[in-house]
């Protein structure tokens, strides 16, 4: 297990792998971005490319790569060492431990590649497969493209893949639990969820197979055109956006992320050259796959007919990508054409509309004063009426208060009567889920803001402010930077330096002051870029001059009452050495203080 983490880590770089997740801009020999495990709007997590870590100085969270995709996908470390694994290109030599639920999760995820693998084969060149191949040669969609997204057919028969399933280890239980099986309702047997059909497989944004969408063949099947996998131990469909894996660092470069309804929108758009494309599947936006998009981007385009002024908003959540701030467009497209019609009669076109969106706001005015007489008293009411419900739903006021001007001029009416008739926007909408309450991150005190500030300035300045820490005990720092304190204190007395690196390696197996030293360089770096060392110095005696006095502070009201309590007890003798301390540390006080 170690060689296998050692071997990752030397494959892989940081920056590219947080990259993958946020936005990273270059400051000096770090890089900054937002940090996604709280909410900011100024870049506060640094991540270290010599050191290969992260920190963040806003919520405190850190450490190498394996804990940034710990905390980012939320899974445990032996996940997390498949998804880095995976990125890395090694072959891990063990895939137990992280106890018996974790082992369970990569079985169902090892035999939904085997059943991707099984139904590719089968739409390549199974006789059944024929219907399928022939139903993508019609649509247009390439080899390439079928093999981009491993499309696959599922044989009619009834229990094809169950039995390959079998051969090749797995359970019945585990073909259940996956979602590709079912119980008869007949009996005690089984058989294949999917049969007859086209299959999509549809991946995590680590690029894992966590269930199937199935289209059929048959223009005159009475049962559904698509059934996808059920809701199960390694699929949730609400924290699922197909094609992310694929999509997420053209999103990033685009600026923009593109949203359509359908695995078939996907494969058009990607054909067409809109690679920053994702589908909700054909079910609404939900509060999870907000949150997922933005991660990527700040901007979501949507390519269907989003009518922004009725209920098919609030079904397509775009409510929800609004109330996290995400500047919503609508691609205009030809009437009665979805995404895939679209890019595949005319691909240029198709770019353009996208590269062309209309602002939420834009389309909403397009769409509604495109469609309804405002010539009229009436139709001036009902345009009212249907722009002030989707003004009102705009997050930025300012954006709200242009769209309210616009609708003035347009219904030639008086501003103040339509501000009076704004509804109230009770979002969220019905049926969405909560957005999940941000735990407020605890704020160091001051102790603990002062003793960290000190010994950045050591790491940044020692060889200039260590001759200046006579006196500074480590019982005068905060206790979560004591130990650091005094192992430097320590290196400093015994070879009159203290290099930190070195300190590292001699403390490697003590992880948290390890990682403390690495917080600390992280910060000398980005703070000090453009420091003069004399006011390096000068910083450095006022921060250890009210260290000191906040200490002393402490021992006065110690010593106080201890006095009390030897008066109460009649102690002459300990009384006696108490007050001798006191004043004491009365006149270290005053001195400091002058």
């Amino acid at each position: 297990m170690a060689n296998d983490v050692e071997q990752i880590k030397s494959r892989l770089d940081i920056i590219e792998v947080v990259g993958e997740y946020i936005r990273l801009k270059q400051s000096g020999q770090n890089w900054k971005g937002l940090c996604p495990f709280h909410g900011e709007k100024t870049p506060s997590l640094m991540v270290h490319r010599e050191k290969q870590i992260w920190h963040c100085f806003g919520c405190g969270l850190g450490g190498d790569v394996f804990e940034f995709i710990e905390k980012i996908e939320n899974v445990e470390f032996p996940e997390a060492l498949e998804i880095l694994a995976r990125k890395a290109g090694v072959e891990l030599t063990s895939r137990q431990g992280g106890g018996p639920e974790a082992g369970k999760r990569l079985r169902l995820f090892h035999l939904l590649e085997v059943a991707t693998a099984f139904y590719r084969e089968q739409l390549k060149s199974s006789a059944s497969g024929a219907v399928a191949r022939a139903y993508l040669a019609k649509r247009g969609v390439t080899p390439e493209s079928v093999a981009d997204f491993s499309l696959g057919y599922a044989p009619p028969e009834w229990d094809k893949l169950t039995n390959h399933l079998r051969n090749n280890g797995f359970s019945i239980e585990e073909a259940l639990l996956s979602g590709v099986a079912m119980k008869s309702e007949r009996g005690p047997g089984v058989y294949d969820r999917f049969r007859d059909r086209l299959l999509f497989p549809i991946t995590d944004a680590q690029s894992r197979v966590v269930g199937f969408g199935g289209r059929t063949l048959d223009p005159e099947a009475k049962e559904a055109k698509y059934i996808n996998s059920p809701q199960g131990p390694i699929y949730n469909k609400s924290l699922i956006l197909y094609n992310l894996d694929k999509a997420k660092l053209y999103i990033k470069e685009a600026g923009c992320a593109v949203l359509v309804e359908g695995y078939m929108d996907i494969i058009g758009s990607w054909e067409a050259g809109v690679r920053n494309v994702v589908a909700t599947s054909g079910t609404a936006l939900t509060p999870e796959q907000v949150k997922l998009l933005k991660r990527y981007t700040n901007e979501l385009r949507l390519a269907f007919d989003a009518d922004l002024a009725g209920r098919t908003a609030s079904e397509r959540g775009i409510d929800l990508a609004l109330q996290a701030e995400l500047e919503v467009k609508v691609i205009k497209l030809p009437q009665g054409k979805d995404p895939d019609d679209a890019a595949r009669v005319d691909a240029v076109g198709f770019k353009s509309a996208v590269e062309s969106a209309l602002p939420i706001g834009d389309y909403a005015f397009a769409t509604v004063l495109g469609q309804v007489d405002t010539t009229t008293r009436e139709g001036k009411k009902q345009a009212a009426k249907l722009l002030l419900a989707a003004i009102v739903k705009l997050p930025d006021p300012v954006d709200r208060d242009y769209y309210l001007k616009r609708l003035a001029r347009e219904l030639d009416v008086d501003e103040r009567s339509l501000r009076e008739r704004l509804p109230v926007n009770r979002t969220p909408v019905a049926g969405a889920s909560p957005e999940p309450v941000t735990e407020p991150v605890a704020k160091p005190s001051r102790e603990q803001l002062l003793s960290e500030r000190l010994l950045v300035l050591l790491v940044g300045f020692g060889p200039e402010l260590w001759p200046l820490t006579l006196g500074l005990e480590a019982g005068m720092i905060a206790p979560v930077w004591a130990e650091l304190y005094r192992q430097a204190a320590l290196q400093y007395s015994e070879r009159q330096r203290v290099d930190f690196d070195e300190l590292a390696q001699e403390l490697v197996h003590e992880p948290t002051t390890n990682r403390l030293i690495n917080i600390l360089s992280l910060r000398a770096e980005h703070d000090f870029a453009d420091v003069d060392p004399r006011e390096a110095r000068q910083e450095f005696e006022q921060v250890a001059r009210e260290l000191k006095t906040n200490y002393h502070k402490r021992s006065l009201k110690f010593l106080s009452d201890a006095i009390a309590q030897a008066e109460h007890a009649g102690q002459n003798d300990k009384l006696e050495e108490l007050k001798l301390k006191y004043r004491e540390v009365t006149v270290e006080l005053t001195q400091l203080q002058r």
